[in-house]
């Protein structure tokens, strides 16, 4: 009898796994998606379409790609904020309007309030969120995370930077920098796997608008393109070491828009960084394939019958 149990638990595994790629089962009660990072985070083109609450950019497709799994789109809340650093999401900055680096433009997201409290930081708006999220007896089930980018943008707009250091200075300096870009996502991932153990995350990489001039001497961005050209894939491959680390999905944005950054960016518009409509459809394309969240593995598994899992996924849901 035993063994006629255990073949029949493991039919109904392979079944479940079966509708793991047959047409979705739709499941209603989704929760929250939490987008936090920077100005790609927060959808940024042109500067021209804020004050924003950031459903846009890659966060609103991905959103709309989320909903098939759970009978209704998510509420988003884009916590991400022009110019912000892996530092200044910890610690804040000086109010800006987003255009300088190191001074979020919190002005800029409505999911702020205007004006802000004295010693808000992003970090803070993130867990004070996720918080009364549970209060309410919400699930968040997706967070994603885009910080690292601006780090380098301050390093190498500082002063003296190509000017007065040697090549071996400035790799030098890029390797602090991005130490403390892996330091300070590591210490934010640890917070939100203690706080969100089952909740999906998404680490995006970064694309490399200065490539088209890296071999251009006469252009103003040259000397810029010679410093992304190794800075930009290493933080690249800091952030998918800790997607991997954390049990989270890395999108690899760069490999995107290679070839493509002059036709998907607004870098040819004076040195604009940001991906256009074009390359954020790009990067919203690459999350949707991101598997359906494990949440709704334990739904479709436990609804089958199989002892146990079902009531851990209630826990779950109450805990989160």
């Amino acid at each position: 009898m035993h063994e006629i149990r255990l073949t029949i638990r493991l039919a109904l595994l392979g079944l479940a796994v079966l509708a793991m790629t047959a047409p979705r089962t739709v499941f209603a009660g989704f929760g929250t998606y939490i987008a936090v990072g920077d100005s790609l985070a927060f959808g940024e083109t042109d500067f021209t379409n804020n004050p924003s609450n950031g459903d846009r950019g890659y966060v609103a497709p991905f959103a709309d790609h989320l909903a098939q799994f759970y009978g209704g789109r998510p509420t988003v809340i884009n916590l991400g904020l022009d110019s912000e650093t892996s530092t200044t999401f910890f610690n804040g900055g000086t109010p800006g309007d987003g255009t300088v680096p190191g001074m979020p433009g919190y002005v800029q997201n409505t999911n702020y309030s205007n004006p802000f409290p004295p010693g808000t930081t992003q970090h803070g708006m993130l867990f004070s969120i996720i918080n009364d999220q549970k209060a309410a007896g919400n699930t968040i089930d997706a967070v994603s995370i885009q910080l690292g980018g601006n780090d380098l943008f301050v390093l190498a707009r500082s002063p003296g930077f190509f000017d007065t250091l040697t090549p071996a200075e400035q790799q030098a300096a890029v390797g602090q920098t991005l130490a403390t870009i892996q330091q300070n996502n590591f210490a934010l991932l640890t917070e939100l796997r203690q706080a969100l153990p089952q909740t999906d995350i998404v680490m995006m990489g970064y694309l490399d608008p200065f490539a088209p001039f890296r071999n251009d001497p006469s252009s103003p961005l040259f000397p810029i393109a010679q410093a992304s050209a190794g800075a930009i894939p290493a933080l690249n491959q800091i952030n998918a070491g800790l997607a991997t680390q954390f049990n989270a999905h890395y999108i690899d944005t760069y490999s995107l828009f290679v070839g493509n950054e002059l036709t998907d960016t607004s870098i040819a518009d004076g040195g604009n960084v940001h991906p256009n409509a074009a390359g954020y459809a790009l990067i919203a394309g690459a999350m949707q394939a991101v598997p359906e969240p494990a949440s709704l593995a334990l739904v479709l598994i436990g609804a089958m019958g199989v002892p146990g899992l079902a009531r851990r996924r209630s826990r779950v849901a109450a805990r989160v």
